[in-house]
């Protein structure tokens, strides 16, 4: 290989080291670059405005709309009015202006061995074998 190919194939990988050391690292800087702003925001949005994680003005969601609860969700499904709880991603509560959304907020199952007694897991229905080798179901 002559000097000049080494150096240009040097100048390429450095260049392409610095543009990969550049590029967004994760997911919140890339959900950040995506996302579009929203064009008059005070005048679009019913609820008010709040800047966003990303530093962007966003609509404020009222009753019943997706909201987040983390900053990696609140990027992508955005914020409650001060009044609303958000609760699985909804809105939920009432405004000043008496719109409401008053469906329940059953808490998200946080893992799969949650107590029997638990009002909200899903009712199992157990192989019918089980019966008849539960050791301590006579108990």
């Amino acid at each position: 290989m002559s000097s000049g190919s080494v150096l240009l194939l040097t100048v390429l990988l450095i260049g392409y080291i610095y543009w990969s050391l550049a590029q967004p690292t994760n997911i919140f800087e890339i959900r950040c670059k995506l996302k579009k702003p929203v064009k008059d925001a005070h005048i679009v949005c019913p609820h008010g405005v709040f800047i966003d994680p990303c530093g962007m003005e966003e609509c404020i969601r009222g009753p019943g709309d997706l909201c987040g609860n983390t900053k990696y969700d609140i990027v992508l499904y955005g914020q409650c009015d001060h009044d609303l709880l958000c609760c699985n991603s909804r809105c939920r509560g009432c405004t000043a202006q008496g719109v409401c959304f008053d469906e329940p907020c059953h808490p998200p199952k946080q893992h799969g061995m949650q107590h029997r007694s638990d009002p909200y897991m899903p009712l199992r229905n157990p192989n019918p074998l089980y019966a008849l080798l539960d050791y301590y179901g006579g108990e």
